[in-house]
């Protein structure tokens, strides 16, 4: 009998560590995965770093290293395990502002591809130009060949093959008084679609016109209800309509650093948002895994910083770093808005990563009431740095 009984309570911790390890890994236990144990409003719940495991001796130094520097830096916010436990941005630039975030867009309009796949709206990112458009009357017959032999996995990758030269200040695909679509699909074919990543403002103008075209609404309308209203967003807007009434689907989303953050934590939950469904845990899978270019998936980079240390991380970035950090496995969500040159940009950035991860090194259960007490005050002293471009020009050159 005592050995029946031994056997018994053997297969029953076999089943509990199988059981445990299912909710772990589907994503059900949320505070392993770093998901949230209750439904986020409109702004994420404050925690202390301390009480997520973050060490806040290492967040006063990076705060005293970004002040050192005078960066022109206007938000800066972190989360963890679906916590915010940093926050903070310019003087004269508080939480309800909206930021230009630039390329980040790029990101966003992934996540609507993500979604359109859950809703069934879209088979695949296999689908070519033709598969979802119909031709429009103005659009040259050998452009439409083109239409014909891209697909959206292309387009996404950045690696239509068509020709373009990065020039945010000339090129006319940023003119609103054109058909951005058309203008998208003018150059000439430089590489067979598929082989080769240059990053192109003209390739992410096709994923956006696509994207309009399987939700049968325009980006900005299907953003609202599949993304910016299930997450309680406020304050956003989407600039820059062309002439044929399409947005943008690499630019001009202007967004509050809370609702980025939002956007990353979406990520680390797989897609689901307060009990629903955005987009399938696949997606996520799909969009961080390199393409062309090992850097780079389905508009989202790949992290590279050797500030890291070998941690994977992902990133949407926009010019003059914007971006949304995501570290899977910290269970970190970091969001920076700011107008930086491209040195500094590569400084701040390496600074952040680097902070970040080894905050989980460094963190410690002795007192530390004062570093708090500390951190605290930094972040109602805003950030001061040297103002480049000022809130209402922070677009500029584009929109001509």
């Amino acid at each position: 009998m005592e050995r029946r009984t031994h056997r018994f309570s053997h297969a029953a911790v076999g089943v509990l560590v199988v059981a445990f390890w299912f909710f772990v890994h589907a994503g059900l236990v949320g505070a392993n995965s770093g998901g949230c144990q209750q439904a986020v409003g409109k702004d994420f719940l404050p925690a202390s770093p301390a009480d997520v495991g973050l060490s806040p001796d290492r967040l006063l130094k990076l705060n005293d290293a970004l002040d050192a520097g005078t960066y022109d830096i206007r938000s800066l916010l972190i989360v963890r395990d679906c916590k915010l436990v940093f926050e903070r941005y310019k003087d004269g630039i508080g939480r309800e502002h909206n930021q230009t975030i630039y390329s980040v867009t790029k990101s966003i309009t992934a996540t609507l591809v993500g979604a359109l796949l859950t809703q069934g709206k879209l088979k695949s990112v296999d689908v070519t130009i033709s598969d979802l458009m119909s031709k429009p009357w103005s659009l040259r017959e050998d452009d439409w060949k083109k239409a014909q032999r891209i697909t959206l996995r292309n387009v996404m990758q950045m690696s239509s093959g068509l020709a373009y030269k990065h020039d945010p200040a000339r090129h006319p695909i940023y003119a609103l008084n054109l058909d951005r679509f058309a203008t998208a699909l003018s150059p000439e074919f430089i590489a067979e679609p598929g082989t080769r990543f240059n990053y192109s403002d003209g390739d992410v103008s096709l994923t956006g016109a696509m994207v309009a075209a399987a939700a049968d609404k325009n980006l900005y309308g299907f953003a609202k209800d599949v993304l910016f209203e299930p997450l309680q967003m406020s304050n956003y807007d989407w600039w820059f309509r062309d002439r044929a009434g399409r947005y943008p689907g690499g630019w001009g989303l202007r967004l509050r650093p809370m609702d980025m953050a939002k956007i990353g934590q979406l990520y680390l939950q797989n897609g689901e948002w307060n009990g629903r469904r955005i987009f399938d845990a696949d997606f996520r899978t799909m969009a961080w895994a390199p393409g062309v270019s090992k850097f780079y998936g389905l508009h989202w980079w790949i992290g590279s910083a050797p500030e890291a240390k070998s941690e994977r991380y992902f990133f949407a970035r926009g010019v003059k770093s914007q971006r949304i950090f995501i570290f899977p496995a910290l269970r970190l969500v970091v969001v920076l808005t700011a107008s930086l040159p491209g040195a500094e940009e590569r400084k701040v950035n390496g600074l952040i990563v680097g902070a970040l991860v080894d905050a989980f090194d460094q963190s410690s259960a002795a007192d530390v009431s004062g570093t708090l007490a500390a951190l605290a005050a930094v972040q109602k002293k805003g950030f001061r740095g040297k103002t480049r471009v000022f809130q209402s020009d922070q677009d500029s050159p584009r929109g001509f």
